[in-house]
Parts: structure tokens; C-alpha cells; sequence
């Protein structure tokens, strides 16, 4: 019996020893390279990466493990890494066709849109009916704004291969893009039918009925989302927390929106905080936001939305928040500083001018914003801004004194310029010249995934930034100080208010970022006819990507608007006109005056159409001041019809029709016209 039981015992031994050394075992490369293949399945690349990392460690040149570390890496938007994984398959996959179609979607990627369109024409000619070099090349044009090309390339793919997934969400991306809700309805349905399991097309599912509001949808969709995830699955489980909170800001609940966030596993994230700032604003806790995004901006202080976020409140809000206002405005007269240095005035200019503008009691802010004005010569600016500089700055502050004392002297020594002249009491407040203009955002789906929201903010600063030109004129708040910006949902909607509203121009713009990139577009309209004028696109990358982008935008679509100014006064023919050297406006250039309101914007040469009968002649400017300029008039035809209010435009002067050609007398004209 006892030998018995010792035989049992050491049966029982090996038996636990073997199975000890056999759990011990490594996992083989197969068997790691089929882990990371299942975790990109569900659409999970970090565990991915772990798995084909690991297998790579046991085989290096295990081409399958390599392929799949440059597909984690690629859904990762890590492109020039993904690349390199492709480079290091190379010499052990040669032309094989599963690295050729991921090089190609690298490549493209990576903006090499040429290489990648030769690759899959490659495999295209080889075989025709490759679904997924299809649907690549539909994913180029696509990029590349082909829309029409782009939409065939897809559907011919999914005639090949109907139950491609990612040909599926991305059709319905391009289809959102446009706002073709019928369309993306029906693949996006087809879609969650075919995978009703899978992460990736709920999430696109939930983008896709936020877009057009449907709320019900986007709960159903978000609460599949979370069963499917775990909350030790970190990344995933975050992802899906900030979109629960961006889905109750858009539905106008942001307490739901801050319970999301705090239920997050870590807070301390840009697109979190971001989240988190606008949901307290929504509750107009704004000395919360105020401290959140200080604290994002402690985390991050390159991050250039965040910041336009945090001042738009103040500037757009007089009173309170002293400590953030000096903060704030101690931080761009550091930056305008350093322009300054470097000899960027106009630079330096914009950010003295945002740094007066969010603390205008801030005596160091008029400083720096009337040195600029001097450095760049602009004498009258300068005293006129005195002016108002003493106005804000307290009396009982030191530097009040000093800058009355600059303005007295001032004025002791100003020439007389052309407002003496011409007897203008205060050049400064005449009625403008310039082209009305709406601006509006649309709604891109997840464009700026890490700042959530952020259109109104970029649009704001953009429209900020237009309205500084001197020939356009942005739509104003109530207060008629600050330019307004407005959302719409699709192309009619703003082409209707802006035509309604009698404006010249409406402007569309959509923001677009990555983590190392920012681009904007703007569309500009012809508001009386809803014509297309011009298409405005900006991609910066590295520091301050999005105030160039912005500024640049700004610079671009004021530069392709016809310029146009008023007259003031007749005297003969000398003409005063309501802009000067501040505005542009230089000595022997020659302008063409017209009717008041003659002059329309089109889409023809020169950005105005008018009628032959209403040029009056033309204007060459003999001198300038900063806000006025004076010309020598020279009429057309035998009768001279100008007066104030009419309008000069910086244009060719259109030629005659016939060598005999002279403009009628309008009222003789008409006489005859009215003869039954």
C-alpha cells in the first residue's frame, strides 16, 4: 500500500513539474503573430504592437509580424515608423502584394500621393479587379479632393469585394464630407449589419448620426460601443469617455459632459482638459475654465488653441479676471517683443494689439502697441491712439502722465496734413469703405480630434483677423465692436442669410489638425449670387502652425478682393478719399471711380462687374496721409458726374468701345426712354 501511495505521489510530481515547465514555455513568433493579428482585428493596435514586437524579438525576419507592427503603427497615424517597418520587410517580402498595397497607403499617408497612385495602378493593371487597390486609390482621391473620382473608386471596389469594411466607413466619410445623409445612411446601415460587433464602425456610426443631430442614434451607438470595452482597456475606454463628453456638449449638456470626463482614468490630457474648460464655460463657471486651461497650458504651453480659448472670454468680456488678463497679455507682449526684434512689425503689431486687447487697462500693453505704431512710422496712428489710451489707462497710474505729456507734445508739433486741408474734424471716424462680409464654420465630423469643438474658437480668431483689413468688414455683434461668427449645417443656409442680409461675400471655413499639423480652408461666395470666388487652403507644421496658418488664410483671401475706397469731398478736380497710407493706399497709383454701389463682386476678371454707363473716369493719387489721400480727378466722356459717395476701385481702366464712344447724359436718356 505505502509503495503504492509513493508511486502515486511521484506521478502526481512529474505531472505538476511538467505542467509548470509546459506553462513556462515561450510563446512561438506563430503564436504571437496571430495574438497581434487578433487585437487588430477588433481594432485594438496597442496590444498589436506588444504581440508582433514580441514575435519580431524571437524572428526578425518574420515578414507577417513586420507587416502587422507597420499596420498597428499606420492606425496609429505613426506613418514615417510604419514606413520604416516597411523598408526593413523589403528585403525578405520582395514585390509581394499585402506590403505593396500598405507602402502605398503609408505613402499616401505621408503626402507622396504620386508614388502611392503609381503603386496602385501597378497592381490595378496586373489585376484589374483588385478590391483593395481600389478602394486605395479611392482613399487618394479622396484625400487629394477628388470627390467624383474618389466615389467611383469606391463603389467599383465594393462591386469587387462587397463586404470590404474599411471601403464601407470610408464611403461614408466621403459622403458626410459632401452632406449626402442618404447616401451615408444606407452604407453606414449596411455596414452595421455586416459587423454589428466591431469598435471602429460604431464610432463612425456615433460621427455620423452626431452630425446630423440625431441623438437617439448616437446613445445607441456610444452604449454598444462600451460593451465592447473594458475598463481596464485604458486607451479605448478613454476614447470613448471623451466622446460620451463631446456628444453631451454638442447636446447641450455639459454637466453630463464633466461627470464623463471625471469618470476618465487620467484627466491630465490636452483633449481632456479641452473638454473639460468648455464644459465649465457652458455653465458659466468661467473661473474654473480660467484655471483649467491654465493648467492645460502649464502641461502644453505650445498649444495654441487652448490659448485662443482661454482669452476669447477675455476679450470679448469686460471686467474681473485681473490676474488671468495680466497673464495673458504678459505672454503676447513677450511674443510681440520678440517679432519686434526681428524686425516682424506687422507681427509684433498683432500681438500688441491681442495683448491691449485683453487687458486695456494694462498701461505695458499701450506701450508696446503705440512703440509698434512709431517703429512703423505711422505718426498720426500713434497720436490718435494716445488719445485713446488715455482714456483707458487710469489717471492714477504713473504712466499716465508721461503718455498725456507725449500726446500734448504731439499735437504742438503736427504738420498740417489733409484733414486741415480739407476742414475734417476727425479722419479716423469717417464712414468706411469696405466689402460686408459673413464668416461662417461648418461642421467637419472628428477634424480636430484633440480640440473638440475648437471651430468657434479658430473662426473667431480668423474673423478677428479679416476684419483688420482694411477693405472688408466682418458682421459685428450687438455691440457692433467685435466680429461675429456664425455655424452652419450646409451651403444654402449661409448663401441664404448672407444674400438676405444684402452682404458682398460670405466666407466658409473648415479647420483640419493632427498632432504635428494644422490646416484651414476657406471658401469664399459671392453673397448675391452664391457663385464660388475662390478656394483659400493654409498646412502649416512645427511651432505656431496655427496662428501662421490663420494669419496667412487672412492675408491670401484679402489680397484676392478687388480694393475699394469712398470719396469724401470734390474741390474741381481734386478729390479727398476716405483712406490713406494706413490703409494701403500709395501716391501715383491710379484707380477707376464708379457709381455709388455700381460696382458688384464677381467671379470675372478684375472681381467687379458694372456697367459701361456707370465709370465716371479715373483718380491718380497725388498724396497721402495715414487717413486720407488725395487725387487728381480725370473725367470720362463729356459730362463730369462725380461726387461724394462715389466709389473708387483699384482696377484697369476698361477700354472704349468704339473710338467715338463717350458716356450719355443719364437724364436725356431717361427723357427718351420715357416716351411711349
Amino acid at each position: 500500500m505505502s509503495r503504492k501511495l509513493t508511486c502515486k505521489a511521484a506521478i502526481c510530481v512529474l505531472f505538476l513539474v511538467s505542467n509548470t515547465v509546459y506553462s513556462e514555455t515561450p510563446k512561438s513568433a506563430r503564436n504571437l503573430y496571430y495574438e497581434g493579428m487578433k487585437a487588430l482585428s477588433i481594432d485594438n493596435p496597442y496590444s498589436a504592437i506588444d504581440s508582433f514586437r514580441n514575435a519580431l524579438r524571437t524572428n526578425p525576419a518574420y515578414v507577417e509580424a513586420r507587416l502587422g507592427m507597420a499596420e498597428a503603427l499606420f492606425q496609429l497615424s505613426e506613418y514615417e515608423v510604419a514606413a520604416e517597418e516597411i523598408e526593413q520587410a523589403r528585403p525578405f517580402a520582395g514585390g509581394r502584394r499585402d506590403l505593396r498595397l500598405l507602402d502605398a497607403r503609408i505613402q499616401t499617408a505621408l503626402g507622396h500621393f504620386d508614388l502611392a497612385a503609381d503603386i496602385y495602378r501597378e497592381l490595378i493593371a496586373i489585376r484589374p479587379h483588385d478590391a483593395q487597390a481600389n478602394s486605395g486609390l479611392a482613399e487618394l482621391y479622396a484625400i487629394t479632393g477628388q470627390q467624383e473620382l474618389a466615389e467611383n473608386a469606391f463603389y467599383r471596389s465594393l462591386q469587387y469585394s462587397p463586404g470590404d469594411r474599411r471601403a464601407m466607413l470610408q464611403l461614408v466619410l466621403l459622403h458626410d464630407k459632401s452632406r449626402d445623409k442618404s447616401s451615408s445612411d444606407r452604407i453606414i446601415q449596411q455596414a452595421l449589419k455586416l459587423f454589428p460587433d466591431n469598435f471602429t464602425v460604431r464610432i463612425v456610426a456615433i460621427e455620423h448620426f452626431a452630425l446630423y443631430e440625431e441623438w437617439e442614434s448616437v446613445v445607441e451607438h456610444l452604449d454598444k460601443a462600451k460593451s465592447m470595452v473594458g475598463e481596464s482597456d485604458n486607451e479605448r475606454y478613454s476614447l470613448l469617455g471623451l466622446i460620451d463628453a463631446e456628444i453631451a456638449l454638442r447636446n447641450g449638456d455639459p454637466a453630463a459632459a464633466i461627470g464623463a470626463l471625471e469618470r476618465l482614468p487620467n484627466l491630465d490630457t490636452t483633449k481632456a482638459l479641452y473638454l473639460l474648460a468648455r464644459a465649465y464655460r457652458d455653465l458659466s463657471m468661467e473661473n474654473e475654465a480660467q484655471d483649467t486651461l491654465s493648467h492645460l497650458l502649464m502641461i502644453r504651453s505650445d498649444d495654441e488653441i487652448a490659448r485662443m480659448f482661454k482669452e476669447s472670454y477675455l476679450m470679448f468680456n469686460a471686467g474681473g479676471f485681473k490676474e488671468q488678463r495680466i497673464e495673458s497679455a504678459s505672454w503676447h507682449l513677450d511674443r510681440g517683443k520678440a517679432y519686434e526684434e526681428g524686425f516682424f512689425y506687422n507681427r509684433a503689431y498683432h500681438e500688441y494689439r491681442r495683448a491691449r486687447l485683453i487687458d486695456k487697462y494694462n498701461p505695458d500693453a499701450w506701450m508696446g502697441y503705440l512703440n509698434i505704431l512709431g517703429k512703423m512710422g505711422y505718426a498720426e496712428h500713434y497720436s490718435d491712439s494716445l488719445g485713446v489710451a488715455l482714456m483707458d489707462i487710469p489717471q492714477s497710474n504713473p504712466e499716465y502722465s508721461m503718455l498725456k505729456d507725449k500726446l500734448d507734445s504731439y499735437r504742438h508739433s503736427e504738420k498740417d496734413g489733409l484733414a486741415v486741408k480739407w476742414g475734417i474734424n476727425d479722419p479716423w471716424i469717417l464712414p468706411s469703405a469696405e466689402w460686408e462680409v459673413a464668416v461662417y464654420v461648418m461642421p467637419s465630423g472628428n477634424s480636430l480630434p484633440i480640440h473638440s469643438g475648437a471651430q468657434t474658437t479658430l473662426g473667431l480668431y480668423f474673423a478677428d483677423l479679416l476684419d483688420l483689413h482694411p477693405d472688408i468688414e466682418v458682421s459685428a455683434d450687438a455691440s457692433s465692436r467685435n466680429p461675429t461668427l456664425k455655424m452652419t449645417g450646409d451651403f444654402s443656409q449661409a448663401f441664404k442669410e448672407s444674400r438676405d442680409s444684402n452682404l458682398d461675400y460670405f466666407v466658409i471655413l473648415r479647420f483640419f489638425e493632427t498632432e504635428r499639423t494644422f490646416s484651414a480652408s476657406a471658401n469664399l461666395y459671392i453673397a448675391r449670387t452664391g457663385e464660388l470666388y475662390k478656394q483659400f487652403n493654409e498646412l502649416r507644421t512645427g511651432q505656431d502652425r496655427v496662428t501662421d496658418s490663420l494669419h496667412q488664410l487672412s492675408n491670401t483671401l484679402n489680397a484676392s478682393i478687388p480694393r475699394l475706397m469712398r470719396i469724401e469731398q470734390v474741390n474741381g478736380e481734386y478729390v479727398l478719399m476716405n483712406k490713406g497710407s494706413w490703409h494701403g493706399i500709395a501716391t501715383r497709383d491710379l484707380w477707376i471711380v464708379l457709381r455709388s454701389g455700381s460696382g458688384l463682386p464677381s467671379t470675372g476678371e478684375g472681381g467687379i462687374t458694372y456697367g459701361r454707363d456707370d465709370f465716371l473716369g479715373t483718380v491718380e493719387i497725388s498724396e497721402v496721409s495715414e487717413p486720407l489721400s488725395e487725387g487728381i480727378f480725370e473725367r470720362e466722356g463729356d459730362f463730369d458726374f462725380i461726387g461724394p459717395g462715389d466709389e473708387l476701385f483699384q482696377l484697369p481702366v476698361p477700354e472704349t468701345e468704339t473710338e467715338d464712344y463717350f458716356t450719355p447724359d443719364p437724364a436725356f436718356r431717361a427723357q427718351l426712354l420715357a416716351i411711349p
